[in-house]
């Protein structure tokens, strides 16, 4: 049986919405205000290390994910405890999303309609994307991809009357404390999220090179935040930014053409849902093969649907509020960091071990032949 792989382009359109995601949603960082470009400029230069590290675990076990990788490495003991760790991160990143979504839409459209029921509708849509093959998620994303892509393109032109370049100013007014501190939050929401991409790993083939995914992905997606940021920086300002709970859907509620082309603001929303769908997706999926790892059920798909639920009754209880939500992204670099770096370092180191310990095995095994 032939199996079933994700193209180049379709892997690098998966990364680039899940970095999207939720991070546009939000908007400018509150800790760098004007200067959130430059932070993010910095967090990609920390990002691209980490990134290739998650690279160099694919490349030493080709077609395989992360999860065979830590079992093939670890054993049992050591390796059931790092599986049961990064999925509690992937099914809580998960809810972590998916709550991010019902808030906003429940805020900006539906007010009236009870978050469980968007909850439903959110999740029919990821679970059906994670059941199916994953040549359905990568056709997904590259649709999805460009469609984004051109409707951030879409409402930059329209913004540019607004535009005043003042609000980028003062520069770093208050040192580079602010933009240092913005900068880690970038890190790790969202770019070092990509961790749970390697959950399927397993779809690059042999003979392509999952650095050139990450890092193109990687950049790509950073250059079209900045272009996100500036562009809600430079017609807002910073106070309103700042004040906004989701300060990319106001910025287009201020774009107005004469008086036949306005309210463009469903065109954001119809962005951060796909590039969110995606998000919410991949998670699903690593926190699914996490739990099958675990238990040894052969085909991950047969836990989608509980995993969904179970993401479904975390998602309720997460927050009392929207923000408790805005809240917790102060603290959620530093919950991060374990599973976004230092168990990815530790699995990295020891798979060169294991690597090199299995090609010198090999090769005496040939050289007494």
């Amino acid at each position: 049986m032939q199996k079933d792989y994700i193209t180049f382009q379709q892997h690098i359109f998966i990364i680039l919405l899940f970095v999207l995601g939720s991070s546009v949603l939000f908007g400018v960082n509150t800790a760098a205000a004007q200067d959130s470009w430059i932070a993010l400029i910095l967090a990609t230069l920390f990002a691209l290390p980490m990134v290739l590290i998650y690279a160099r675990i694919l490349k030493l076990f080709p077609e395989t994910d992360l999860f065979g990788i830590i079992d093939q490495v670890f054993g049992k003991i050591v390796g059931k405890v790092l599986v049961a760790l990064l999925t509690w991160y992937a099914l809580h990143l998960c809810a972590l999303v998916l709550r991010n979504f019902t808030e906003y839409i429940s805020i900006v459209a539906l007010p009236e309609t009870p978050q469980v029921v968007v909850m439903a509708f959110l999740l029919v849509i990821t679970m059906y994307l994670a059941r199916s093959k994953p040549k359905t998620l990568g056709q997904w994303a590259v649709i999805s991809g460009i469609t984004v892509i051109l409707l951030i393109a879409f409402t930059i032109i329209l913004a540019i009357k607004d535009i005043d370049f003042k609000n980028l100013l003062p520069i770093m007014p208050n040192g580079p404390k602010g933009v240092i501190i913005g900068a880690g939050q970038i890190f790790t929401f969202p770019f070092a999220e990509t961790v749970v991409f390697l959950s399927i790993g397993n779809s690059i083939k042999k003979e392509e090179s999952s650095y050139k995914i990450y890092v193109f992905a990687i950049i790509s997606s950073a250059f079209i935040m900045l272009l996100a940021i500036l562009r809600n920086i430079v017609t807002l300002g910073v106070p309103m930014s700042n004040n906004s709970y989701f300060s990319s859907f106001n910025m287009a509620r201020t774009i107005h053409i004469g008086d036949f082309l306005s309210r463009i603001e469903g065109t954001i929303s119809v962005n951060l849902i796909l590039a969110g769908l995606t998000k919410i997706t991949v998670s699903l999926i690593c926190a699914a093969k996490g739990i099958s790892s675990l238990f040894q059920i052969k085909n991950f798909e047969h836990m989608v649907s509980p995993i969904g639920l179970l993401t479904m009754s975390l998602c309720a209880i997460l927050y009392r509020n929207t923000l408790e939500m805005f809240d917790f992204l102060k603290y959620y670099s530093i919950y991060a960091i374990p599973f976004q770096v230092i168990i990815p370092v530790i699995i990295w180191i020891t798979a060169e071990r294991y690597a090199k310990k299995k090609k010198s095995l090999y090769e005496s095994q040939n050289t007494s032949m």
